[in-house]
């Protein structure tokens, strides 16, 4: 759980992060269609994945984007070409998970758990049965694209494959050799941090 000054903290950072990048007017747009969401969406719908919690949506995306921060200098110290640009990372990182919001016209992502059986259970939410079915993903750069937010490839590679092997739409970029690999660090320092800032979020509730 997140206390209600600590929400508000990570609504600072994140829309802090909004506003620095290049994009933000269309982006503030965006946001503002889902200003009730992010600050009350889960990151996952059951307390054993993560962040299965009111605001648990923005206290994964922040804790993403400053654990991709950091690993970008940790992969560049270990001699790791870093090929992408401060705004790059932060972009892919704070949309990675985008798709979790849901949509404006349709609805959110995640609602509230209404069966006892299955809150018993550890499934605090359900998923939105008025949703069109989309990995989330694909969900995130169809919402960018809607609202006319420009993209670099690797900040699309990034987000398409922030779950790396996970999802197995994602093999087929990340399996391949030579001259087919990628192209790109990014999309790793994406995965690895939405990787580890969910484990740690796992282990902060299990102890």
């Amino acid at each position: 759980m997140v206390t209600e000054e600590r929400l508000q903290e990570l609504y600072e950072k994140f829309m802090g992060y909004i506003k620095e990048d290049s994009r933000s007017e269309k982006l503030l747009v965006m946001y503002e269609d889902f200003n009730n969401e992010l600050s009350t969406a889960p990151a996952s719908a059951k307390i054993h994945f993560h962040n299965s919690f009111p605001g648990g949506f923005l206290d994964h995306t922040v804790r993403v984007v400053e654990t991709a921060l950091g690993l970008s200098v940790v992969y560049k110290k270990m001699g790791g070409t870093v090929d992408f640009t401060k705004q790059e990372l932060v972009f892919a990182a704070i949309h990675h998970d985008l798709g979790k919001l849901g949509s404006p016209d349709e609805g959110p992502y995640y609602l509230e758990q209404d069966s006892d059986w299955h809150r018993k259970r550890g499934e605090n939410y359900k998923h939105n049965d008025n949703l069109q079915y989309m990995k989330v993903v694909d969900r995130a750069l169809f919402l960018l694209q809607k609202y006319g937010v420009e993209m670099t490839q690797k900040e699309w590679l990034a987000i398409k494959l922030s779950d790396g092997m996970y999802n197995e739409a994602s093999k087929a970029y990340l399996t391949n050799h030579v001259p087919y690999s990628m192209k790109t660090s990014l999309p790793y320092i994406i995965h690895w941090a939405d990787h580890m800032a969910s484990q740690v979020e796992k282990d902060s509730s299990r102890f």
